[in-house]
């Protein structure tokens, strides 16, 4: 009997955006005892990741330098002030095209734990075409894993048409859901009031 081959997975953390909201770099926020950067490309490396890829924009200097890992690709778009979708695609035309691709802003921090269920999850469902995501109290979280089949479909996303939003909807069907209890799928870090509410309830 011949083996299947599972997919790889590329990650591409975005982490590019100005942080208006947060006054301050999110990369850069303190996270347990490491900077959220460097949280976020641990958690990757500690599950079935074959490639990482961090995309810079504002402040792209600044945060480099904090990035302890040798292991992954920093790249910076310099269109990042015209959306999150340039940053997607930037990150896009890094990854390894044979592989799928997971998804996640470096203001969604995710534990090893879940980072390794969900693709596990994705790699191993037995469908080609697919698009994982987790599902925790009833809401879609992240990260986001495509198959590589939708690479040219998100490599044309722009800002018009809702970037990966628009993806998703016309490919509903094609949507895997791995339901856990594990609430911080749910994470968004926009104002320092949720950074310190989801600090605090991390870390406890």
């Amino acid at each position: 009997m011949q083996k299947i081959k599972l997919p790889k997975i590329s990650a591409i953390i975005i982490a590019a955006g100005k942080s208006s909201r947060m006054k301050t770099p999110k990369p850069l926020l303190d996270w347990g005892k490491e900077k959220l950067i460097n949280f976020q490309i641990k958690s990757l490396k500690n599950s079935n990741i074959e490639e990482i890829i961090v995309v810079l924009g504002s402040n792209a200097g600044e945060i480099k330098k904090e990035i302890i890992s040798n292991e992954v690709k920093v790249v910076t778009n310099t269109d990042f002030e015209l959306g999150k979708t340039t940053s997607i695609k930037k990150g896009l035309s890094e990854v390894n095209k044979e592989n799928d691709i997971l998804l996640i802003a470096v203001d969604q921090p995710r534990n090893k734990l879940l980072i390794k269920q969900i693709s596990n999850f994705h790699t191993n469902h037995p469908s080609n075409k697919k698009i994982a995501m987790p599902y925790s109290e009833g809401k879609s979280g992240h990260p986001i894993i495509f198959s590589n089949i939708f690479f040219n479909e998100l490599i044309k996303i722009n800002e018009e048409t809702e970037g990966i939003r628009e993806i998703i909807k016309r490919n509903h069907g094609s949507i895997i859901k791995y339901k856990t209890k594990d609430n911080s799928a749910l994470i968004d870090l926009n104002t320092p009031e949720q950074y310190e509410r989801y600090l605090s309830d991390y870390f406890k």
